[in-house]
């Protein structure tokens, strides 16, 4: 089994295994993320902040920065769905992501709610194979962007 990882594209000009595996994961991960802003913005912000700040009530944070935190997050997901399912900045989409994920840990680890923990570590993961192959990125309008700057 052949591990190396080609940036030359297939000889017939089609992607390779690695860029369609990139392209998919990214997606992936671009759909979850656009889906939670996307549902939490069309739902109301409130009707899912106001739950989820009842459970840090009595932690250590204070309240009014748990909410401020909380209404931000729809819109950051949003943003970073879209980028990500457009392959626009998508390093920097890959990077935010991973500091979006870090904040969440932060979240879930103040309220220990452990099994959450481990998921949002599996994100991780992702978000780890999406910055080491993103030269494998393929079909993506960075690579539209940076064909006009070599232009």
């Amino acid at each position: 089994m052949n591990l190396m990882i080609s940036h030359e594209p297939n000889t017939d000009g089609t992607p390779t295994g690695w860029q369609l595996g990139y392209f998919f994961l990214r997606i992936m991960l671009g759909l979850n993320l656009f889906g939670h802003g996307f549902n939490r913005l069309v739902t109301g912000i409130g009707a899912w902040e106001g739950p989820m700040a009842e459970t840090f009530v009595g932690t250590y944070l204070p309240m009014p920065i748990v909410h401020a935190v909380l209404y931000t997050i729809p819109i950051i997901e949003l943003v970073l769905g879209v980028s990500l399912l457009l392959g626009l900045f998508t390093r920097w989409a890959v990077i935010g992501s991973a500091l979006l994920l870090i904040l969440l840990m932060f979240g879930h680890t103040v309220r220990q709610t452990w099994s959450t923990v481990h998921v949002i570590m599996a994100y991780g993961i992702y978000v780890w194979v999406l910055l080491v192959l993103q030269p494998q990125n393929w079909l993506a309008l960075d690579n539209k962007r940076a064909r006009k700057k070599v232009a």
